[in-house]
């Protein structure tokens, strides 16, 4: 614990405890001068001083167990030993805390939400769930308690009570959710599309349509519920929406189209696609597809022009460990062909080793794509990273 906590409490609760005694003893008539009620200030004090601030700690909790007008200091206190990690004194501390007798209301919704985080950093999910909706039934209480039930429920995976618990917080804030339940909506929809009920996945993505018109995760999924149903030219044409109102999801959509365009047996379809898309992105990610599909349809030369251009213009690693690639095919000489696989075993374990995604909130950086960033648990703050970024 940072010991400036304790400068600041002790002396706090030295003369609230000062106090609360003094009021006794005169109400009994008992003579207040000399009063032992700073001891543990003083006692706090020196152990502070002498960097024991652990047992500093000990003497002011124990001082301020015996004063039962301390709640707020004590409060103040379990939120201290949650934020350093001792979970369990932070629950012991507020478990007797609700075990008081006498507790106003107001003072009995403080100490119910503060068990409530400690059980939910503990991991006890449904305990801290209970106690929240306790806690809820205070006016004062509802909005953190409703912000920490949509922690909880995102974390269990249950979209439908965060879809409820968001809308509530929603009206009652006045601030814009509906991106967020949005994502919740999506959530359903992808469940529902692995157990195969794509009707039901269907109404959700047009939940999510309605809250969030331009939700790009809501598209994609409308096109592939599209393709699964056969209808791979509608699929294409919501994708390539994508292109003016989301250039920086087409990476994730690109295999799609091909796949309806194969099943349309209309190469012409993913190549004009892709030609849109790199026109509007310059993604180097797209114009390596693009070599990859010249190489499939036996464009080699064409390709290897791309690659080039990538080379001498980006000096990009990945288009160079593509272009080795086709010199080493290209080459007769046993030795040289050795060169440029030694070469691309290089340039490959350089590029293994990168992140290709990165949150715009908290930086975290992954391989794939996640619609909520695993470090800050921000929605739809992922996005793919420039290549060179990722080769710096």
């Amino acid at each position: 614990m940072d010991p400036i906590w304790l400068v600041l409490l002790l002396p706090v609760a030295a003369g609230s405890g000062w106090l609360a005694a003094r009021y006794r003893n005169v109400a009994r008539g008992k003579d207040t001068s000399g009063l032992p009620a700073t001891t543990a200030y003083f006692k706090s004090l020196n152990f502070l001083l002498t960097e024991q601030h652990d047992k500093a700690l000990d003497v002011l909790v124990q001082a301020l167990e015996e004063q039962d007008e301390d709640l707020e200091i004590q409060l103040a206190l379990g939120g201290l030993f949650r934020r350093r990690g001792e979970i369990e004194r932070a629950t012991q501390l507020h478990q007797a805390l609700i075990a008081r007798a006498g507790l106003s209301p107001e003072h009995k919704g403080q100490v119910l939400f503060e068990l409530a985080n400690d059980y939910y950093k503990a991991g006890l999910l449904d305990r801290s769930e209970n106690l929240l909706l306790e806690a809820a039934g205070r006016k004062e209480l509802l909005e953190p308690s409703l912000h920490l039930l949509v922690q909880i429920y995102e974390s269990e995976k249950e979209w439908k009570s965060a879809i409820g618990v968001a809308g509530r917080l929603d009206k009652l804030t006045g601030g814009d959710l509906r991106v967020v339940i949005a994502q919740y909506h999506c959530e359903l929809a992808e469940r529902e599309v692995s157990a195969g009920n794509y009707p039901l996945a269907q109404a959700e993505v047009a939940e999510a349509l309605v809250l969030d018109p331009s939700c790009a995760r809501a598209r994609i999924l409308e096109g592939r519920l599209q393709a699964l149903s056969g209808n791979h030219l509608d699929a294409v044409s919501s994708w390539s929406g994508l292109v003016g109102d989301h250039p920086e999801v087409l990476c994730e959509v690109v295999h799609l189209v091909k796949s309806s365009s194969s099943a349309l047996g209309s190469l012409s379809l993913f190549r004009g696609f892709l030609d849109r898309a790199i026109a509007a992105t310059g993604d180097e990610r797209l114009k390596l597809i693009l070599v990859d599909h010249l190489a499939a349809t036996g464009s080699e030369q064409e390709a290897e022009k791309v690659l080039l251009k990538l080379v001498n213009e980006a000096a990009s690693l990945p288009a160079l460990h593509r272009l080795l690639k086709f010199r080493e095919l290209d080459t007769a000489d046993s030795q040289i062909s050795a060169d440029y696989r030694l070469l691309r075993h290089v340039t490959g374990k350089s590029l293994s080793d990168r992140t290709g995604y990165e949150c715009r909130f908290c930086g975290f950086q992954g391989r794939s794509l996640h619609w909520q960033c695993p470090g800050c648990r921000s929605w739809n703050t992922t996005s793919a990273r420039p290549f060179s970024a990722i080769l710096n």
